[in-house]
């Protein structure tokens, strides 16, 4: 029997080699086990009714081989023809089934080249999955200078800490460019905040103009000027381990906080293998069944059916699915507020950041309605309708809170279209002043209970947010960095920087 197990491992290893950065080995023991039941039930019917051992063990690893490749002719296909691939599958299995039934041939011949192969096609994915275990525990991180080598910890009372929330809002403008580029009145909101008790940086600005350079940054608590290692580089996923295993969470654990991460579709940001859990969509709408379990049963000859025996299930990237997600960290706020702490919790919610999947009041939007608007008014409808979403979220979280949290909501940076696009895109060496002046600018708010705000200002930049919050909440006593502006010269010079803060921070336009 030893074939069919092996192919039905194999397909387990190819698909966990694909999805190898967002998962853990002790991820792949249940549905390994499950698949060797499952080869182990097909191997012993297909012997009972061919009355042969060979014919059993050739036909059951054929049987593994079609079923388990499914998914990939379909995507082949181009994902059409669905049931006529599933036709043609059955068909086949038939005329192999009586092929090899009728047949008065000695197969044992052909049971042990099968044997063979399946042991080949274990033993690449196996390997490459050791080798990149290996090479990932060798592989230095990129380390930022020392942020918290001397910080003594050692007087603080651990029994009342305070429960940390991150909360980015991709792509959210600062108020003021909000009025002068959108004519959006951010007021409310901005009023909002503030009666909360929040202290709002009206002047702040990201240090960096993408994502991934900001996240690294900011969680961090340094610039990145270190990755300078790596300025021809156009690879952004050299952040990755630093945003996945970064010196904010390494403090809050030191101290015995709980991380939980709520999930974006972003890669980076979608799963963190160091939390205590992730809440990611894929858990309400597959239950316990999980996403790679499901991914397995989506990629066999089950994925005609998959629609029926999950309805709901989220685990693809449209618009629609996009916008599932964004409504679905909304959503758990107020569930995960009720978790044991001291707890950390990081949420990256991709909105007002298209894709635009909302309108003012939070209805969905078709895109006829979208290409009908200019994309400034399908941008502020989409920021109304957070505005909304995060005032309902702050209420829940304070009141589901045992002691009043410290909220960080903050923007990782500003739009970029309102002055022309950049050509090529994120060509930021030949950005505009105007251009700069419209990206910089973000939403950055604190929520900062028990404390004085005085050490807060209103143009400090997302580098110090958690330098200023540990000083005042741990006694860390970390000095603050200059707050400075960095872009990166162009997709293809992703980590060679150049300080554009003078023009950032000019109050003229060119």
């Amino acid at each position: 029997m030893i074939a069919p197990i092996l192919f039905s491992i194999s397909f387990v290893l190819v698909l966990f080699t694909h999805n190898i950065g967002e998962l853990t080995f002790q991820r792949i023991i249940v549905p390994l086990s499950a698949v060797i039941f499952f080869a182990l039930i097909i191997s012993i019917i297909f012997t009972v009714i061919l009355r042969s051992r060979t014919k059993g063990m050739v036909f059951s690893s054929i049987f593994i081989i079609i079923f388990f490749s499914y998914g990939e002719a379909l995507s082949l296909l181009g994902n059409r023809s669905n049931h006529l691939l599933f036709t043609v599958w059955i068909i086949l299995l038939l005329l192999l089934f009586l092929l090899i039934w009728r047949t008065d041939k000695h197969l044992s011949l052909l049971n042990q080249y099968l044997s063979w192969v399946a042991v080949i096609i274990v033993f690449i994915p196996f390997f490459g999955i050791v080798r990149y275990e290996f090479s990932r525990r060798l592989q230095s991180r990129p380390e930022s200078p020392s942020v918290l080598s001397n910080v003594d910890v050692s007087s603080l009372d651990k029994k009342n800490l305070p429960d940390v929330y991150y909360i980015i809002t991709d792509s959210y403008s600062s108020g003021n460019n909000l009025q002068k580029y959108f004519h959006y009145d951010s007021s409310s909101f901005i009023t909002f905040l503030k009666n909360k008790g929040f202290y709002v940086a009206e002047e702040s600005t990201s240090n960096y103009p993408k994502t991934f350079l900001s996240l690294a940054s900011s969680l961090n608590m340094e610039y990145l000027d270190y990755l300078s290692l790596y300025k021809n580089s156009n690879d952004q996923t050299i952040t990755d381990r630093i945003i996945e295993d970064n010196n904010v969470l390494r403090f809050l654990k030191s101290l015995g906080y709980y991380y939980y991460q709520m999930g974006s579709w972003w890669g980076s940001t979608h799963y963190n293998r160091l939390a205590d859990d992730n809440f990611i969509i894929e858990k309400k709408s597959l239950g316990d069944i999980g996403e790679f379990n499901y991914m397995i049963l989506d990629s066999s000859m089950l994925h005609p059916f998959m629609s029926t025996i999950f309805s709901n299930v989220i685990v693809g990237e449209s618009d629609e699915e996009k916008r599932a997600r964004v409504l679905y960290q909304f959503e758990e706020f107020p569930n995960v507020a009720k978790l044991v702490g001291p707890k950390f919790v990081f949420v990256h919610i991709i909105s007002p950041h298209g894709p635009y999947v909302f309108g003012e009041n939070c209805e969905f939007v078709t895109y006829d309605q979208i290409w009908m608007n200019e994309e400034e008014e399908n941008y502020v409808n989409q920021i109304n309708c957070i505005n909304q979403k995060f005032e309902d979220v702050i209420n829940a979280v304070m009141e589901n809170s045992a002691q009043p949290p410290v909220i960080l909501l903050q923007s990782d940076e500003g739009p970029n279209f309102i002055n022309g696009g950049l050509v090529p895109a994120d060509n930021w060496n030949k950005a505009t002043t105007d251009q700069l002046k419209e990206k910089f600018p973000i939403l950055s708010a604190y929520y900062l209970p028990g404390v004085s705000t005085s050490t807060f200002y209103p143009t400090i930049t997302p580098v110090n947010s958690f330098r200023a919050v540990f000083n005042l909440y741990f006694s860390t006593k970390l000095s603050l960095l200059p707050d400075k502006n960095y872009i990166f010269l162009d997709t293809e010079h992703l980590y060679d920087f150049k300080d554009v803060t003078d023009i950032v921070i000019n109050k003229s336009v060119d």
